[in-house]
């Protein structure tokens, strides 16, 4: 959905910012949640990205590439699931690879999403889930 969110912006590059943007389109999802949990609304997020996004180019590549720092995303977003023992890659993961990438100083960081919080938000949220779940199969 980042390569959707690139294409529609007219971007030749996919950046972190398209990450974030894809993240918006789950609502539902675990980093959405987490997000909204700190009095942020998904709209003033969007709005914030769309401010910082660059002028779109003239052409578009059939497959748009990452940029060097949306790379940098996708390998924390392992490296955080790896560090929170999940043996799979969520929205929430990727959410806590770009709050580290920003480290304090990027467009969500800016709107008050903070990665500690997000992490606690995150964690309760998992412990929930699985716990559901162990109900529903015992």
């Amino acid at each position: 959905s980042a390569q959707n969110e690139a294409r529609a912006a007219g971007n030749d590059e996919i950046r972190p910012e398209h990450l974030v943007l894809g993240l918006l389109r789950e609502p539902d999802g675990l980093a959405a949640q987490a997000i909204t949990a700190q009095d942020v609304q998904l709209d003033a997020v969007r709005q914030a990205v769309a401010r910082v996004l660059p002028p779109a180019a003239d052409e578009l590549p059939e497959l748009v590439p990452f940029d060097t720092a949306a790379r940098k995303v996708l390998e924390l977003t392992f490296r955080e699931a790896l560090r929170l023992g999940h043996n799979y890659v969520g929205t929430e993961h990727i959410l806590l690879a770009l709050l580290e990438l920003e480290d304090g100083a990027g467009v969500l960081a800016g709107l008050g999403v903070d990665k500690a919080t997000s992490e606690a938000h995150i964690g309760s949220a998992v412990a929930a889930i699985l716990a559901a779940h162990e109900q529903e199969s015992s």
